[in-house]
């Protein structure tokens, strides 16, 4: 664009042909009211609120719809933009209630601030306010639409950013409002968004509702860990409590979004499920204990395992700091049995996928390939970035089990079982290494190639820009190696990146560190070996584990000794434990976040950790000297980090051979809900209240159903049965809140 100058408020200031004059005053700190205008969202100059008096024009101009041009004189505060100003803002307080002192809004909201400057203390209107009446629009979201001014911004955001239309104006004049479409109400994974946009308190927070006052909580900036981006939240605390995560700006991460997850999963922390108290076992009975007690305990326990019998497992969303405690005093015994990998069905494979791509660098892509993911629930933010390149028409080719509801146009999709993966992959290589006149390797010689992988092959060698997104649900498959091999050959062929979503939470973070073995056992492994001794840090096997019968069967060896770091109590783990050592959650800790840009993130403790648990770190800290271990003189988290930020990652590379392996012939794909992927979400009320959050079906198609002789309604695993065509034959697909069974 061309730049260019223009005056405001006699100041001269630049900016680009065409840009919006609400734009560049924004830039150069010149204030202009507004209600319908956001950054982020399209433009609908419908609440009038900006106009201004832009010279040569009769009338006032809104800033958010007027594009700039060069020698423009524009004022904002004169007379003329004044009396338009305080016009608008008569007619739109004409129905709003005069109920700010109940409004959860009180204190941030956009229209009380610029009533104060530009409305009246008397108005001419003397007739009776409208009264809208609510519709309930699920557990997240409070609504009070006689608040509303009509500014669209929900709208516009499920539109243009969720992807799913769910709000929308009905009725004309008067009788217009703002509501949902269906009766289910939103069902959005970004729908917390919605809250933010609002400019009045017409859309709130449900858990936040009359809990405290903005101006009485103090904001720390911290870093939600449920996924891989990492994205900047403010965390909002009142007396020593979180009360409310809200988005924090950062354009390179999560721009100003977060994902529904990340706003409300805080509510587990007031869960009565928290482990607060030291706790021993003695004679098989639970005994409430000091922490000098308990972890004298669980160092004689420890101490008494050889090296070899020794092995820790981790969550994979704890954070830099306690995984690389974890590994030193691993290593520090003399054993190499360690993982974070519990849910990945052959964690023994040693190659992974590399990601080379940016977030900032897939809103670019004209092309993306996502295989074995349901990238919209399981990454929503790096999902956000791919559909802000589909609106500018990059294509999307699935490679899945399940047809998934995405919120964007899939050009081409391929329905597979995870047994037929490999084969389905092997044919699109195929297609692409015989259209560049490749030689074939000799397991491509005999694959057989239908039209569906011809044309994800045809629109993969006409891209420039794509990428191969690799996603969670290859961990239960048993040829994940092979198909992550088949992945990165796909790419090269076409000259297109790789994206591994197939790892969550901190995982990065756990690379870093090297948490996992080298030339020790891998935690499939240690579940079958006859370890004496066990260090699980905020592990809970009924959910985490891939064979989780298998696992705590294992844990519940009488000569197993097992040490559990957990942040709540779990009837699983109470039932094999023998020490359980309470450490702090997810915002009462500090710690250290690697995202998908390999950026590390740090944070502080947003507020004290609850009852008498202790941030992770420490406790691994004082475990390690108990242990008599050396190197573990740190006094505060960011030593820790730094020790653990300039390792340089153990990467074990080996060839991986495609060949055909023994599968079962109907397979099993379970899948969490995002709400049900790790501890903290699973006890936050007001997610597992929702629809993402009470999904729980194993779907099933028609031919697999007789071969397993399920009839809908029946339970596959726990789970009730649905049976239709959109999975693919020989595999069910378990989409679940439910505890994982064998």
């Amino acid at each position: 664009m061309v730049d260019i100058e223009i005056e405001i408020d006699g100041n001269l200031v630049h900016g680009h042909s065409g840009e919006s004059i609400i734009s560049i005053a924004d830039r150069e700190g010149i204030d202009i009211p507004r209600f319908c205008y956001h950054k982020k969202l399209s433009v609908a100059a419908n609440c009038r609120m900006c106009l201004v008096d832009v010279e040569g024009n009769p009338k006032p101009q809104p800033a958010c719809s007027t594009p700039a041009s060069a020698g423009m004189r524009v004022h904002t505060n004169n007379e003329k933009a004044k009396a338009s100003q305080k016009a608008v803002m008569e007619f739109l307080l004409i129905n709003h209630p005069l109920d700010c002192p109940i409004c959860d809004q009180g204190g941030e909201c956009e229209l009380q601030d610029v009533a104060m400057e530009y409305g009246s203390d008397v108005s001419k209107f003397n007739e009776g306010k409208r009264i809208v009446a609510d519709k309930g629009i699920g557990a997240l979201i409070q609504t009070d639409m006689t608040r509303c001014i009509h500014c669209t911004r929900c709208v516009r955001f499920g539109a243009e950013v969720a992807g799913i239309v769910e709000m929308g104006a009905t009725g004309r004049g008067e009788e217009l409002k703002i509501e949902p479409f269906l009766s289910e109400g939103i069902q959005s994974e970004l729908s917390g968004n919605m809250i933010d946009v609002c400019p009045v308190g017409a859309l709130t927070s449900k858990p936040f509702r009359y809990e405290v006052r903005s101006w009485q909580m103090s904001s720390v900036e911290s870093v939600a860990r449920h996924d891989l981006v990492g994205s900047n939240v403010f965390t909002q605390t009142h007396k020593g409590k979180v009360k409310r995560v809200v988005a924090r700006d950062n354009e390179s991460v999560n721009e100003t979004w977060i994902s529904d997850r990340d706003r409300f999963s805080y509510e587990g922390l007031a869960n009565d499920n928290r482990a607060l108290t030291p706790k021993i076992k003695v004679k098989g009975e639970w005994q409430e204990a000091s922490w000098e007690v308990a972890l004298e305990v669980a160092t004689s326990g420890i101490k008494n395992a050889t090296e070899a019998s020794f092995g820790a497992l981790a969550s994979k969303n704890a954070t830099l700091e306690e995984l690389y405690l974890l590994q030193k005093l691993t290593r520090g015994l003399g054993s190499e049995n360690l993982d974070t990998r519990l849910d990945v069905a052959n964690p023994s494979s040693a190659s992974a996928l590399e990601t080379n791509v940016s977030l900032a660098e897939l809103e670019a892509i004209d092309h993306a390939l996502i295989v074995n993911s349901y990238l919209r629930l399981e990454q929503p933010m790096i999902n956000h970035r791919i559909r802000k390149a589909t609106l500018q028409g990059a294509k999307v080719s699935t490679v899945n089990a399940k047809a998934f509801d995405f919120n964007y146009r899939i050009a081409n999709s391929v329905l597979s079982a995870p047994q037929n993966t490999v084969a389905t992959l092997s044919g699109v290589l195929k297609v692409l290494l015989e259209a560049n006149s490749q030689a074939l390797p000799d397991y491509l010689k005999g694959v057989k190639v239908d039209q569906a992988q011809i044309d994800i092959a045809n629109v993969l060698s006409a891209a420039e820009n794509a990428v191969v997104v690799l996603g969670e649900q290859v961990n239960s498959n048993p040829c994940a190696d092979q198909v992550a091999k088949l992945v990165t050959q796909i790419a090269k062929a076409s000259n297109s990146k790789t994206l591994n979503a197939s790892a969550t939470g901190n995982t990065l973070a756990a690379e870093k560190v090297s948490f996992k073995p080298n030339g020790g056992l891998n935690a499939g492994q240690m579940f079958t070996a006859n370890l004496n001794a066990f260090v699980l840090l905020d592990v809970y096997p009924t959910f985490d584990c891939v064979d989780s019968v298998a696992a705590i069967e294992n844990l519940s060896r009488d000569d197993a000794f097992v040490v559990a770091l957990n942040s709540f109590e779990d009837e699983a783990v109470l039932s094999f434990a023998d020490v359980i050592l309470p450490v702090a959650s997810f915002y009462e800790t500090s710690g250290t976040h690697i995202n998908i840009d390999n950026v590390a993130q740090s944070y502080g403790a947003s507020v004290k950790a609850a009852g008498d648990s202790k941030p992770g770190w420490k406790v691994l800290k004082v475990l390690a000297d108990l242990l008599e271990l050396p190197g573990f003189d740190y006094t505060d988290s960011p030593q820790v980090a730094d020790d653990a930020l300039s390792l340089s990652p153990n990467v074990a590379t080996s060839e991986v051979d495609i060949i055909a392996m023994e599968v079962p012939n109907v397979a099993t794909v379970w899948q969490y809900t995002p709400y049900a992927s790790d501890v903290l979400t699973r006890h936050a009320q007001s997610l597992q209240q929702t629809q993402i959050g009470q999904v729980s079906e194993a779907t099933v198609s028609e031919a697999t159903a007789k071969i397993l002789e399920l009839s809908q309604g029946d339970l596959y695993k726990g789970v009730p049965v649905n049976i239709n065509e959109t999975v693919a034959e020989g595999c069910v697909f378990v989409h679940t809140n439910q505890a994982r069974q064998r």
